[in-house]
């Protein structure tokens, strides 16, 4: 089953895309589903202006991309990096197991958004944490 927040955003993701002037364009996959998600920032004194990503994978990553887009425009990078596993959690809502991976994709994906280190792209392996990743 998915929550309402995960068909709201799998049904009308918000900035999906590409940058073609992004500062930083960042990929993350996860090489046990294969979800991947390409994540263009660009930003403004150290603070995101602008996000837009293209995910491929389940239904619940491409939603979690969205509403992790949707999430960091106007934080700052240090805003971003304090974020905790709780507060995706409750970004995502209610998950079913075979969801929780999601959990680990944003927190990736979040991690490389405050710490962006080149504008091209650049593979980083995916971090499995926390329960419920497989």
């Amino acid at each position: 089953m998915f929550n309402d927040i995960i068909c709201d955003h799998f049904m009308n993701p918000r900035n999906i895309g590409e940058l073609t002037d992004a500062d930083y364009v960042i990929e993350i996959s996860n090489p046990i589903c294969g979800d991947t998600v390409h994540m263009y920032l660009t930003l403004n004194q150290e603070v995101i202006s602008d996000v837009a990503y293209r995910a491929y994978g389940c239904s619940t990553s491409i939603a979690t991309a969205s509403i992790v887009s949707e999430k960091i425009v106007g934080m700052s990078k240090a805003e971003i990096s304090s974020i905790t596993r709780n507060n995706v959690v409750e970004w995502l809502g209610e998950l079913e197991p075979s969801q929780l991976h999601c959990v680990d994709i944003a927190l990736n994906i979040l991690n490389q958004c405050a710490n962006p280190t080149k504008k091209k792209f650049e593979q980083k392996e995916f971090l499995v944490e926390g329960e419920g990743a497989f």
